[in-house]
């Protein structure tokens, strides 16, 4: 482990070089790839600590090839204990897995478990594999929020030879993503008003509108949301909970028609205020759930901003949604602004997420390192989904 030095931004300096080269952001595809497995780790080819490992029960001639640049092991097939190999990212992943593909040169007899953090794995089988592509593939709609990745590889019926397990794909999707530290997200008209906003992303913002009902963009100061579907805090539970569990995520089509009407997004894990600048009409509110937590409400009749304080220990979906106040026998109104069926108005959020300090910029030694403690959110300081010489260069320039 690093010795942590007395003044780190001197050494980060001597790293800025590598930083440019190989950091880059939280969402899209990654490819991990293996080299010399040695006490338990395996690191890449820049000697990267990429991927720790444990044997459960026996595995054999676990083996690194240089020059193929592949890992090979054998595993008896399990009696009274299980054999297992477990290879666990050292990196943390945000936002939703759609796709892991597993590369090896041919079909081993073997399953292997796929699980994030502490949630119940995936089993990918023998089943999935694909003699042309030499992958598994395994399709998870698996909801994860800045965790790590474990695959647990087992022998089946029989002792199983892994030969050539080449690298890991880890597609990633980033329809919902955490707003960046100190950052407000305005709606522009002329971004918005073409698309379909019943199942849209917009820099991280996931809008399940329900257009037929009269929601959508308006060039009022720019841009608006306007919304007009009432949904009740059991029902937003419902859905969470749903998420929660696997059972679907933000921007499954399912999602989108129980949310219609809603908008969801996420903050970065840490403290912070998540702010909502909105009004609605007289009868309605907005409510906004962070998580677990219990919805705040929003009631403004005027243009006013909502600030809501958060501490969550891993990136959180925000839910924002109305409500109706109005007694069942009187559903009198406004319908506020352009559209006749709105009762609501939304103006920009923006998440201010507790900014790291000029003598936390160790936090870049830590992502070196591959702690664990490392917030990927707050050291991208120009929200461009990199950590680069200019993310370093605004720290050292804090007063």
């Amino acid at each position: 482990m690093m010795k942590r030095f007395s003044k780190p931004w001197k050494a980060l300096l001597l790293a800025v070089p590598m930083l440019v080269c190989s950091l880059s952001g939280q969402a899209g595809e990654y490819e991990i790839e293996f080299a010399t497995p040695s006490e338990g780790q395996i690191k890449n080819a820049n000697n990267f600590l990429i991927w720790t490992y444990a044997i459960n029960g026996t595995v054999n001639d676990l083996k690194y090839n240089a020059d193929k640049h592949v890992l090979s092991f054998s595993i008896p097939a399990g009696g009274v204990a299980e054999n297992s190999l477990t290879l666990t990212t050292s990196q943390r992943f945000s936002g939703t897995i759609k796709n892991i593909d597993v590369i090896c040169s041919e079909d081993p007899n073997l399953t292997i478990e796929v699980s994030a953090g502490n949630n119940n794995p995936e089993v990918l089988t023998v089943n999935n594999y694909n003699s042309k592509t030499g992958s598994y593939r395994l399709s998870l709609s698996f909801g994860v929020q800045s965790e790590t990745l474990s695959l647990k590889f087992k022998a089946v019926g029989a002792d199983a030879s892994v030969l050539n397990l080449k690298k890991v794909i880890i597609y990633i999707d980033d329809s919902v993503y955490p707003i960046f530290y100190d950052t407000s997200v305005t709606f522009n008209y002329e971004d918005l008003k073409n698309a379909v906003l019943s199942n849209y992303s917009y820099k991280g913002i996931l809008f399940t509108l329900n257009e037929s009902g009269g929601d959508g963009i308006e060039n009022e100061d720019g841009g608006a949301i306007y919304m007009g579907t009432p949904f009740t805090d059991a029902a937003v539970e419902n859905l969470h909970n749903r998420v929660k569990n696997h059972n679907y995520h933000p921007g499954d089509p399912g999602y989108a028609i129980d949310f219609s009407g809603g908008i969801t997004m996420m903050v970065a894990r840490g403290k912070g205020f998540f702010e909502l600048e909105a009004l609605t009409e007289s009868n309605y509110a907005y409510h906004v759930r962070i998580g677990d937590a219990a919805p705040v409400e929003f009631v403004y009749t005027n243009r006013q901003t909502l600030s809501v304080p958060y501490n969550v220990s891993k990136d959180t979906y925000v839910y924002i949604y109305l409500v109706d106040k109005s007694p069942s026998s009187s559903r009198s109104g406004t319908r506020i602004g352009k559209r006749g069926t709105a009762h609501g108005i939304v103006y920009s959020v923006r998440c201010s997420t507790a900014p790291i300090e000029k003598t936390d910029i160790s936090v870049y030694v830590d992502y070196i390192m591959k702690r664990d403690d490392f917030i990927f959110h707050n050291a991208d300081r120009n929200g461009d989904y990199k950590i680069n010489a200019a993310d370093i260069v605004d720290v050292l320039n804090i007063e």
